[in-house]
């Protein structure tokens, strides 16, 4: 997604008086690289690269950007590929700085991954246009895997505060991205199908386990986009929805944008023996499969209510409401999305 250059050179700016308070040289170069929720550049000084990450204000507090960092730190040794956040002087990983009209804004950084690319594009895969390798799916998989039994086994880090993708989180009435069933434009037969999803998903949801086994630190947001692929293998990048949550959500994630391509159960099916190499799934798992598949492909819908002028948004109208309206209407007559099976043996 483009940004134009009137929306970029102050946070430019803001990314430049950042520089010293991480002791990096002001001088460095600093390149734009994206703009999703936060901006993103790339800083380079000598041999040393950065990503330098200028939030969006409003969207997290200062403890929650450093829980974030605190859990991309737990991920040392797990043998997952991550970001490494860069400390300050003081030990904190969040910068402030001060416009002359007084606005705060934060920045953080961290290590760049070098020579890496994402692993495939969520839209085009989705409309049929792309598709990953088998053998890159069953490495995404397998990733996600061994994010979640690192997890599982450390638990959250001390201080954690993060919101959480449970049952309110998802589907409640101030759900974290919003309801689908306020999305403008809706039909009157698909307003009402969506919030009649959305009580049922709540239901669901709030009744699924929240064992250490089930539950617990999660990405939020594991799309192709986020798992880069280098040489060295595959790297996951873009905390910035990490919370607390069902670990089946993350793979939810990852595998729903799979679903609209003709090839979906071999894909979805190559995700799911990946993951299964490093992490069981149990019945349970494969119960509550269909509710957080649905919980996911909403949120898209709720999070283009209040963004009607970003790019995803029209791809979300185009192609995900119609398929997670025929989803909806099968979940609440059978309590099944239509998609592909949680296989757990």
């Amino acid at each position: 997604m483009t940004s134009s250059p009137t929306a970029i050179d102050p946070a430019a700016e803001t990314a430049r008086r950042s520089l010293h308070l991480f002791g990096i040289d002001d001088q460095a170069r600093i390149e734009f690289v994206n703009r999703r929720e936060n901006i993103v550049f790339r800083v380079t000084a000598g041999e040393n690269d950065w990503a330098l990450k200028v939030h969006r204000p409003g969207y997290h507090t200062d403890s929650e950007i450093q829980s974030e960092s605190a859990l991309l730190e737990t991920l040392t040794g797990a043998g997952v590929s991550v970001p490494t956040p860069v400390r300050r002087a003081d030990g904190s990983h969040v910068a402030r700085v001060v416009d002359a009209d007084g606005t705060s804004t934060q920045v953080t950084i961290q290590r760049w991954l070098a020579s890496a690319v994402p692993l495939g594009s969520s839209p085009l895969t989705f409309t049929g246009h792309a598709r990953p390798t088998d053998a890159q799916l069953v490495q995404y998989g397998r990733t996600i895997a061994l994010l979640h039994r690192c997890w599982e086994r450390t638990g959250t880090p001390p201080g954690y505060d993060r919101l959480a993708w449970d049952a309110a989180g998802l589907s409640g009435p101030n759900a974290l991205w919003g309801r689908a069933s306020r999305l403008g434009g809706l039909t009157r037969e698909q307003r009402e199908t969506f919030e009649q999803a959305e009580e049922q998903l709540a239901q669901d949801l709030a009744g699924l386990p929240r064992t250490p086994s089930t539950y617990g630190p999660i990405h939020g947001d594991l799309t192709l986009e986020n798992i880069l692929e280098s040489e060295r293998g595959l790297s996951v990048i873009d905390f910035d929805d990490c919370g607390e949550g069902w670990y089946l959500f993350d793979l939810a994630t990852a595998c729903f944008f799979l679903t609209g391509h003709g090839e979906s159960e071999e894909m979805v099916g190559a995700v799911l023996r990946g993951y299964r190499s490093e992490r069981s799934l149990s019945v349970a798992d494969r119960q509550a499969w269909h509710p957080l598949l649905l919980a996911r492909a909403l949120s898209y819908l709720a999070w283009s209510v209040d963004r009607p002028e970003v790019e995803a948004t029209q791809f979300h109208l185009d192609s995900v409401l119609p398929h997670a309206f025929r989803a909806s209407l099968l979940y609440l007559s059978t309590g099944r999305t239509g998609w592909t099976d949680l296989p757990t043996n």
